[in-house]
């Protein structure tokens, strides 16, 4: 096999649209008359996905796979093995003279506030903010650029055998995320949200609801799983907006994916602080590390109803709306006094829309050691009422009951 080739390295952003390394890579094999592989492997550091995401990432590669061999690109996966490994281990076939690497999907590619100066709150992030998201990228037009399927192992070409979950998967006919993973239908849900609904319209009053497909975008999954671009969902915000107006859910929309940014570069900003016990405000952990509660927990036994009953959704399909994360971490937090890096750790697992950065922002925010303006005071854990929560979100225990 000819070694005049490129190979781009996923990074688990398995989608076509939207994708930079695709663009580059055609650019690159054109003016040079080379073909393209493209690699999908494990990410140095990636942790082990749970059960629920495993399942749309696998719907997300199939799904890719069939795209890149209709141009006749193959798609080598190698989910044990890091880029520098796969590359070891296609040498004896081919040794790629350009190697691109796919980047994790943000709204901005640089720094968007310098990083001496990124802020600890979200507030400060949004005010000085001092650059626009960077418009999404059309597909790459691939065809012409193909190395063949013929001459590659099948072990290599081989969608990864699926893992059987240890508990029903997220076709649970009461799931609110009842959605494959792959690119297609991530932008059918777009288009569907945003366009062919009043969903986004109504997201502001709708967001905090429990039950049912529509109450939120569900877009987060396809966001974890990298099948769906989040400046695609920037831009198609910006085209509502255009013919609209800039209503209040299209305006909390794009908060929240504000919010998703500041995380993930809080992340990068702190290192290892920011999933540490005492978070970014380094402040000592008060909590009883108690593993038999923290068992009984796991088990959907917390001794309240309601939130046995977010638990009993989660663990089934992988899904939680919102508040009920909210209503989950602050218990565990106030009520169990658990450590909340438990609680982190296992939603990590759970979750089907899972995100390291996302998720210990939120478990750290509520807990007092992130980035909630009110603690870098003093100020202890925001506590929910939970008989008012119930009060106020689930009045006639539809949720309860669907989950009981």
């Amino acid at each position: 096999m000819s070694e005049t080739t490129i190979a781009v390295a996923l990074e688990g952003q398995l989608r076509l649209d939207d994708q930079p390394a695709f663009h580059e890579a055609a650019a690159l094999a054109r003016q040079h008359g080379e073909r393209l592989i493209v690699l999908v492997c494990r990410r140095e550091g990636q942790r082990l996905r749970g059960p629920h995401q495993q399942r749309l990432e696998r719907e997300a590669m199939a799904s890719l796979q069939a795209n890149l061999a209709a141009v006749a690109i193959p798609l080598l996966q190698f989910p044990q093995s890091t880029t520098a490994e796969a590359l070891e281990t296609i040498r004896g076939l081919v040794v790629p003279a350009v190697v691109l690497q796919g980047q994790e999907s943000r709204l901005f590619a640089d720094w968007p506030i310098p990083a001496e100066t990124f802020p600890r709150v979200f507030a400060e992030f949004r005010r000085g903010l001092q650059q626009a998201p960077q418009p999404p990228l059309p597909p790459a037009d691939l065809t012409g650029l193909g190395a063949g399927l013929e001459a590659w192992p099948q072990a290599w070409l081989q969608p990864q055998q699926p893992i059987p979950a240890p508990e029903p998967s997220a076709c649970d006919p009461r799931s609110a995320f009842p959605f494959c993973g792959d690119e297609a239908t991530a932008l059918a849900r777009l288009q569907h949200y945003v366009f062919d609904s009043t969903g986004l319209r109504d997201y502001k009053a709708s967001r905090n609801e429990l039950v049912g497909t529509e109450f939120s975008s569900k877009f987060s999954p396809f966001l974890a799983i990298g099948s769906l671009s989040v400046r695609r969902i920037w831009q198609e915000l910006l085209n509502y907006q255009a013919s609209h107006g800039a209503d209040e859910g299209s305006e909390w929309m794009k908060q929240e994916l504000l919010w998703r940014e500041f995380f993930i570069w809080s992340e990068q900003r702190h290192g290892a602080a920011f999933h540490a016990p005492g978070g970014i405000q380094q402040r000592p952990p008060q909590w009883d590390a108690n593993r038999e509660r923290f068992r009984r927990w796991k088990l959907a036994q917390s001794g309240h109803p309601l939130i046995d009953a977010q638990l009993r959704e989660l663990r089934a399909t992988g899904y939680l709306s919102n508040r009920g994360r909210q209503w989950v971490a602050s218990h565990f937090i106030n009520e169990l006094r658990l450590p909340w890096t438990w609680g982190a750790r296992c939603f990590e697992w759970w979750l089907i829309d899972a995100h390291p950065a996302l998720n210990t922002g939120n478990w750290a925010y509520l807990a007092g050691v992130g980035s909630d303006p009110r603690s870098f005071g003093g100020a202890a854990p925001r506590r929910f009422d939970l008989e008012r929560q119930v009060r106020r979100y689930d009045p006639d225990l539809t949720h309860q009951t669907r989950w009981s």
